[in-house]
């Protein structure tokens, strides 16, 4: 009992859906049914909410940490120079790799690219799709903390 208040306070039953039918003969079922016809529209706004900012505090609080060490942190918004194309584009880390010792990271980042493609009739087709690939920290520039992008 005690743990079923505090996951419904700190908002995991948002995470956990209870199960609801089948037969039990001690009861749970009518606890879980319970729970459920009780969560009004109100609480399940009020709990969305604060995993949302409790999310992005702990995700702010990651990419200070990481910048303190001079690294990027996993889900960090960043701009990626693509040195071929000489195109910056947004970007999200993807992946922190210490494979070459933790003085030397590479990452694995996820972003937009628009591929042209010329049709039979002439006429050119735009495609964007999303590109993951691994590149070195200098090709990588930090970008502000903003709370409605980074979600």
């Amino acid at each position: 009992m005690f743990l079923s208040k505090l996951a419904e306070r700190t908002g995991l039953f948002e995470f956990l859906a209870p199960i609801i039918g089948g037969s039990d003969n001690n009861g749970d079922n009518q606890q879980q049914s319970a729970y459920v016809s009780n969560n009004d529209d109100e609480s399940s706004q009020e709990n969305k909410e604060l995993v949302k900012r409790r999310r992005l505090d702990a995700q702010k609080k990651a990419e200070e940490d990481a910048e303190a060490r001079g690294v990027f942190a996993k889900k960090q918004r960043v701009r990626y120079h693509n040195k071929s194309t000489d195109v910056i584009c947004d970007a999200i880390v993807v992946g922190v790799h210490f494979d070459d010792g933790l003085e030397h990271p590479y990452y694995t980042i996820k972003h937009k690219k628009q591929i042209e493609e010329e049709l039979e009739d002439g006429c050119k087709k735009v495609d964007i799709v999303e590109v993951e690939k691994q590149t070195n920290p200098d090709r990588l520039q930090r970008v502000p903390w903003d709370d409605e992008l980074s979600w």
